[in-house]
């Protein structure tokens, strides 16, 4: 069933949010509609979490690239991020940023609001999420193939620079998620 709805608020996060309010189905899906994943590869990244039961992120930096696709300081930023994530997410470094996720509706449930409301994409917030409550993270190779839609709202360096801040935040809350669980 397909629902269409009127965003009350702004930004893509936003709209995530509101529209995992009403979805029926435990796995829902993020897919950016610019084009950049093929739907060849989503069919995978469903199928994969369709099998698991598993929140899975589409992984570009690991996947095939299309020339002229991402420029260079993108794809190193996504690899500082990936790294800088390791630790939070566990096993090795993952696209953090592909457009293309899916997450269980317990994801949406427990969001830490003290994050999301600072992370400007959502993707950290909803990662951490899943680690809060314990579902680990899946990543797939995708394609990513050049932007075929619109432009993008990404403000390269200091969109990075609260992506950072989010990352340092969430290292403290997840410190004190620790502690406080012992």
């Amino acid at each position: 069933m397909i629902q269409v709805m009127k965003q009350l608020g702004k930004g893509k996060f936003d709209a995530v949010k509101q529209a995992s309010k009403v979805c029926r189905e435990n796995l829902i899906i993020i897919w950016d509609a610019d084009g950049t994943v093929p739907l060849s590869s989503v069919n995978e990244l469903v199928e994969l979490a369709l099998r698991t039961g598993s929140p899975v992120m589409g992984d570009r930096l690991r996947g095939e690239i299309e020339k002229g696709a991402m420029f260079r300081a993108n794809y190193l930023g996504n690899w500082f991020f990936a790294l800088l994530w390791t630790p939070i997410l566990g096993g090795k470094p993952k696209d953090l940023l592909c457009g293309t996720k899916i997450f269980t509706k317990e994801v949406y449930a427990a969001l830490p609001g003290v994050i999301a409301q600072h992370d400007p994409f959502g993707d950290f917030t909803l990662l951490l999420s899943s680690r809060l409550i314990g579902q680990k993270v899946l990543s797939h190779k995708v394609k990513y193939l050049k932007r075929q839609y619109g432009s993008t709202n990404i403000h390269r360096w200091s969109d990075g620079l609260k992506l950072l801040k989010v990352t340092l935040f969430s290292y403290f809350v997840l410190i004190r998620f620790k502690f406080s669980s012992k």
